[in-house]
């Protein structure tokens, strides 16, 4: 319908974060600032994760309705439904995936994979078969999502950490990326072979002279 339907996420469950100080406060205080959020593919769902370490998840049809909140084992950064909308995709600061179920909303988080560096986005393959993950070291890693220890790729080329992926839809092989360094790279990424690199510090040069021309 055309009604508006609001979340008041202050007021949501809170989970107990951190470790207790000495006089039994807790040292770890989170806000309740949305950290990433997303739809699912059809838009039937809706997730979201704050400061204070909560995954939340509504279903959008026939009407708007909270169906679970979870505790994240770390604060979170990127997130992403799957196709099939079974799980929720959840990358941390600490470097690793995990995931949680839809269909079993209430069901604790599974760790999927792990980098060695602070994530910074995740992506999914349009079949959901490849889990693709940006780190702040400069690599896109490209890993099997019925078995994420299997790495099938790396794409390596940035200089700076990678700060978005994005499969293109219309071309579900390829892989578009944005970085600290000013580039913009497109992927095979199955390969992990690099097909084109956009500098954009050239375009955004190119703008600045024809403004002060």
């Amino acid at each position: 319908d055309d009604g508006l339907f609001v979340f008041d996420c202050i007021n949501a469950e809170k989970p107990t974060l951190g470790n207790q100080g000495q006089d039994g406060k807790q040292t770890d205080k989170g806000s309740d600032d949305i950290l990433a959020f997303a739809f699912s593919p059809s838009g039937d769902y809706f997730a979201l994760t704050d400061d204070n370490k909560r995954l939340i998840l509504f279903r959008t049809k026939p009407s708007w309705e909270c169906v679970s909140i979870r505790c994240v084992t770390r604060r979170c950064t990127s997130l992403i439904i799957t196709a099939a909308e079974d799980k929720i995709l959840v990358a941390d600061k600490s470097g690793d995936v995990y995931s949680y179920s839809i269909t079993e909303p209430q069901a604790d988080g599974k760790l999927e994979l792990g980098h060695l560096s602070l994530l910074l986005d995740v992506a999914l393959s349009p079949d959901d078969r490849y889990i693709l993950t940006a780190d702040r070291d400069e690599k896109i890693r490209v890993s099997l999502a019925k078995a994420p220890y299997y790495i099938v790729s790396f794409c390596l080329g940035h200089r700076e950490f990678v700060s978005k992926i994005f499969v293109i839809p219309n071309c579900p092989d390829l892989l578009l990326s944005a970085s600290g360094d000013s580039t913009l790279r497109l992927w095979e990424y199955k390969s992990g072979e690099e097909v084109y690199c956009c500098h954009l510090s050239s375009i955004c040069g190119t703008e600045t002279a024809k403004t002060d021309q």
